[in-house]
């Protein structure tokens, strides 16, 4: 039975480190950059040796890497995601810098290259293959239409949750709670003490996972349930779940929803939980 109620605060998991934060960025961000710095590094370089560019005014690789490093982190990517410089080297027959850097956050490490001018005032990332590039585009159209067509598909209840259809996941024998967020996302620091609270009355029937800043242990469940990797995002036994806090309903609305969905994972237990009036209530709307 679809719910009225609509959940918001849907922060993107860049905020505390996303798995591809430097790159989407930088490719959306920086477009304009890129073209402009392969244009001049394929016809301004080689001239630049005669026309004001000097070794007196290169950078050394070591002041180019640590230029590099301070301006991606500072303007690149988002808080909480971590750049490594790996090494600098010449590029050979241009006046560049060819830079590797490792991008960490939450979600795991990838490798990445950049390019900056010897005298340090451009900065930009390798170049596109167009191809590579427009199929990738095309892709994540592809993949946009599928998410579109499968929430279009999905059974919602209360409080905005989606219906699964997956079996209930246990630990011990007891449904497990999962909660994703991060201190760097506002709406997840409003949604952790509601689920805290909550959970707190089914301490001998549940078993919780807190994955508040560090996702490692269940990663591979939240990709699942969350494939564009936004937080705050709920997961309820597996057969509930939703991404996104339930700001909008107010802490005490979405107490009681959470408090109804939690008991029919549980089979009403507590008993002077779940028989309460208003939780019984949202109960029957399942």
């Amino acid at each position: 039975m679809s719910g009225e109620d609509k959940s918001e605060g849907v922060g993107k998991l860049g905020e505390a480190g996303m798995k591809t934060g430097f790159i989407g960025i930088l490719a959306v961000g920086l477009m304009i950059g890129i073209i402009i710095g392969i244009a001049v590094g394929a016809f301004g370089f080689p001239q630049a040796q005669s026309q004001g560019f000097s070794a007196g005014s290169a950078l050394t690789p070591e002041k180019a890497g640590v230029r590099a490093i301070d301006f991606i982190t500072n303007y690149a990517v988002a808080p909480g995601v971590d750049v490594e410089l790996i090494n600098v080297t010449e590029v050979e027959g241009a006046n560049l810098y060819k830079m590797v850097v490792n991008i960490s956050s939450m979600r795991g490490t990838q490798t990445a290259e950049s390019y900056m001018t010897k005298d340090g005032k451009l900065l930009f990332p390798s170049g596109i293959d167009i191809e590579e590039f427009e199929e990738t585009i095309e892709q994540q159209k592809r993949e946009e239409e599928n998410r579109t067509r499968e929430q279009q598909e999905q059974k919602t209840t209360i409080g905005n949750f989606v219906v699964s259809g997956d079996e209930i996941c246990l630990e011990d024998e007891k449904p497990i709670i999962y909660f994703f967020g991060s201190d760097g996302c506002g709406h997840c620091k409003w949604e952790h003490p509601v689920i805290a609270n909550v959970t707190s009355q089914f301490e001998d029937y549940i078993s919780l996972h807190d994955n508040m800043n560090n996702f490692t242990a269940d990663q591979e469940l939240f990709d699942k349930y969350n494939p564009r990797g936004s937080v705050p995002t709920l997961v309820l036994g597996c057969k509930y779940y939703r991404v996104g806090a339930g700001a909008n309903m107010g802490e005490e609305q979405e107490m009681k929803v959470l408090t109804a969905l939690i008991c029919d994972l549980t089979d009403n237990k507590p008993v002077d939980v779940c028989t309460a009036p208003e939780i019984a209530d949202l109960i029957n709307k399942l």
